[in-house]
């Protein structure tokens, strides 16, 4: 496997710890151990159920987002990339980019310095998964 081949596949892991790193932060604000402040813009002053079941419904569409670009790195399985998982994955990186314009937007100060480099990081990872041609391979050599 050359490297144009293996950049998919590390930045397909690379994303997948990076999400993996935000659910576990999500998790944290949802049960009140990191300040809600560090999140939603750092405008919530006070962790309300409504917060708690953003922030859990938010490790729910992390998931997904795991989901589709390690199929789109051809990390879940060996068939084909259809043209639903590539348009998905543009849709995850196009969510990516936003959140991390609204990272930059915070008014909080912790909100910017934990998510500001994760979010960074995420949209490379997911624009090099994005932008590959390559598609899965076969585990099994000839």
């Amino acid at each position: 496997m050359n490297s144009i081949q293996k950049t998919p596949r590390i930045a397909g892991n690379a994303a997948t710890a990076l999400y993996t790193l935000t659910i576990i932060l999500q998790l944290l604000l949802a049960s009140g151990i990191l300040p809600i402040t560090m999140a939603w813009g750092g405008r919530e002053p006070v962790l309300t159920t409504n917060l708690r079941i953003a922030s859990l419904a938010s490790t729910a569409l992390l998931l997904f987002f795991i989901y589709v670009i390690r199929r789109r790195a051809g990390l879940v399985s060996n068939a084909p990339i259809t043209l639903i998982v590539k348009i998905s994955s543009w849709l995850v990186t196009a969510f990516s980019a936003l959140n991390f314009l609204g990272v930059l937007a915070s008014l909080s100060s912790g909100e910017k310095v934990l998510f500001g480099p994760i979010s960074f990081l995420l949209l490379v990872a997911c624009i090099l998964v994005s932008l590959s041609k390559s598609e899965p391979q076969s585990t099994t050599s000839l």
